[in-house]
């Protein structure tokens, strides 16, 4: 497991220590494939992007239109906006910017509240520091290996900061979470610097 050190403010900048994980031979994926993430692609020939999950909350979610001081746990895995999706695609940029508005289906209040997972694979190729921008109107978490590495919980205004993470050689299951529950809409990720490639998951023909 990956253990997250606590963020050090820096000019606007949050940084995280990763521990050295487990080396992991780069043909030779950790043990995620049962949980979605399919298997790791292969590296020189990969499709540089990500596997989106959409889904639509409707107005009568408990969760939407929250207080705006609402923080949820900074753990996303037990909340449940993003159990029924509506569609997925295949997206090879997650910088969406402001006044995103991606899931309409006629639904009353449609197309404010809404959710999406995407799924990936990261390698760095060797240590590296690697810093990535998240920007947000609304919940978002990165979560690499399991571990979050960069979150901003709870309703707010799309303000992008720069997050830092030391990464070990290796490959890992790489996610990000966003749901809008009100207020601004907008979503940005990027990766700013560091020796990595992120890539679409191979799946087999029984996923």
């Amino acid at each position: 497991m990956i253990s997250i050190a606590l963020p050090i403010m820096l000019l606007g900048c949050q940084e995280y220590a990763l521990r050295e994980p487990d080396k992991v031979a780069p043909a030779e994926p950790p043990d995620q494939v049962d949980e979605g993430f399919g298997d790791a692609p292969n590296w020189q020939d990969c499709l540089t992007g990500y596997l989106g999950e959409y889904s639509n909350l409707s107005i009568d979610h408990l969760d939407v239109e929250p207080p705006l001081n609402e923080v949820p746990a900074d753990d996303p895995l037990p909340l449940n906006w993003w159990d029924e999706p509506s569609f997925q695609r295949f997206d090879p940029g997650l910088d969406f910017g402001a006044n995103w508005w991606p899931v309409d289906e006629g639904l009353e209040e449609d197309p404010a509240y809404y959710s999406v997972k995407w799924i990936a694979w990261l390698r760095a190729w060797d240590r590296t520091d690697l810093a990535i921008t998240l920007g947000s109107g609304g919940d978002s978490w990165v979560m690499l290996d399991g571990e979050v590495i960069a979150a901003q919980p709870g309703v707010h205004e799309f303000d992008p900061v720069v997050y830092a993470v030391q990464v070990e050689s290796g490959q890992y299951p790489f996610e990000v979470r966003y749901a809008h529950r009100g207020g601004d809409a907008g979503f940005r990720f990027r990766v700013v610097s560091g020796d990595v490639s992120i890539c679409y998951p191979e799946f087999s023909e029984e996923e």
